[in-house]
C-alpha cells in the first residue's frame, strides 16, 4: 500500500513535470526495480528530465546508448558529448567516455585511450571505473597483462560492493584464477552480489548449491536460485549481455526434466530449453536436438 502510494506520487508529479520524479521513474524502469524493465520508456523519462537541465538523466541516457540499450542519437553525439564534460573531471563521465573507446563506440577503438579514462575516474574512487580498469589488466588490453593487478583493482571495486567486482571475485575464487581458490570466498562474494539483488549472484549460487561446491548440495535452494536468475530484472553490462540467463534455463531444463529439486516435468523442461537455446547457450542447444524442440524466436 505505502509503496504503491509513493509511486501513484511520483508518477503525478513526472507527468506534471517534474524533473526529479522523471529521473526517479527512468531509473525504476531502467533498473526494474518496480518489476517492469523497460530500456525505451526509461529513456523518455531521462529526456524529459535532462531536457529540464538532470545532469544524471543525461548521463544514464548517454549511458544507454553506449550499452546499446537505445539509438535516440548518434554514436558520434553520444561520445562528442561525454568527452565534452568527463575532460570537465566528472567521475561517472570518465568512465563512460572510456567505454566509448574500449568498445570503439562513436571512436575508433583505443584500449590506450579506454586504460586511461578509466584509470582517472578509478583513483578518483568510482567503483565501476575500478572494476573496468581491472578488466583491462585481466586481458592485458591497454596495459601488460597482470592478473595480480587487476585482483587488487577488482577487490577495491568489491569493498565498495559493485556487483560485477563482486561476481568477477567470486569466480576468480571459485576457480582459483589469480588467487588460492578458496570455495567460501566465492560464496561470501556472490552472497553479498545476491543481498543486492543480483541475478546474476543468484545464478551463480545456484551453480555452488546444486554441485555442491563449498556448501552441502541442495537441489531445491539451487532450483529456486535459478528461477530468480532468468525472473528478476537485470542491466546488460557492454560485455555481457545478460547471457548468463541461457545458463540459468539449461539448469532449470535438466533439473525439471530429471525431477532434481522440482517436479518431473518433460513439457516445462522442453520450454526452458528452448528458451536458453533461443540466447545461444550450448547446453541447452543440445537438449533441443536430442528432443527435437523447435527454439523459441528471438524478440
Amino acid at each position: 500500500m505505502k509503496n504503491a502510494l509513493l509511486a501513484k506520487h511520483l508518477n503525478v508529479a513526472a507527468e506534471a513535470g517534474d524533473p526529479f520524479a522523471q529521473f526517479e521513474i527512468a531509473v525504476s524502469l531502467d533498473y526494474g526495480r518496480d518489476g517492469e524493465q523497460d530500456f525505451d520508456k526509461a529513456s523518455d523519462w531521462y529526456f524529459k528530465a535532462a531536457s529540464q537541465g538532470h545532469g544524471a538523466a543525461e548521463g544514464n541516457l548517454l549511458l544507454q546508448h553506449v550499452l546499446g540499450q537505445v539509438s535516440l542519437w548518434s554514436p558520434d553525439f553520444v561520445f562528442r558529448r561525454l568527452r565534452e564534460i568527463a575532460q570537465a573531471g566528472d567521475r561517472e563521465w570518465e568512465n563512460n567516455l572510456g567505454l566509448c573507446y574500449q568498445h570503439g563506440f562513436g571512436t575508433a577503438q583505443d584500449y590506450g585511450q579506454a586504460a586511461a579514462w578509466f584509470l582517472r575516474a578509478a583513483e578518483g574512487g568510482l567503483a565501476i571505473a575500478q572494476f573496468n580498469l581491472a578488466g583491462l589488466y585481466y586481458e592485458g588490453k591497454g596495459f601488460e597483462k597482470d592478473i595480480g593487478v587487476a585482483v587488487e583493482w577488482y577487490t577495491r571495486a568489491a569493498q565498495q560492493r559493485e556487483e560485477l567486482a563482486l561476481l568477477q571475485l567470486g569466480s576468480m575464487y571459485q576457480k582459483g584464477v589469480g588467487v588460492a581458490k578458496d570455495l567460501s570466498r566465492a560464496l561470501t562474494m556472490y552472497s553479498i552480489a545476491y543481498r543486492l539483488g543480483s541475478s546474476r549472484a543468484a545464478n551463480h549460487l545456484g551453480f555452488l548449491f546444486k554441485r555442491g561446491l563449498g556448501v552441502e548440495r541442495n537441489d531445491p535452494l539451487a532450483y529456486e536460485l535459478f528461477l530468480e536468475s532468468v525472473s528478476k530484472p537485470g542491466t546488460p553490462s557492454a560485455e555481457e549481455p545478460l547471457s548468463y540467463r541461457g545458463t540459468a534455463c539449461y539448469w532449470l531444463g535438466y533439473m525439471e526434466e530429471h525431477g532434481e529439486g522440482a517436479e518431473r516435468d518433460l513439457r516445462s523442461a522442453r520450454k526452458w530449453y528452448a528458451k536458453g537455446a533461443a540466447c545461444g547457450q550450448s547446453g541447452c542447444i543440445e537438449a533441443v536436438a536430442r528432443l527435437r524442440i523447435r527454439p523459441r524466436p528471438r524478440h
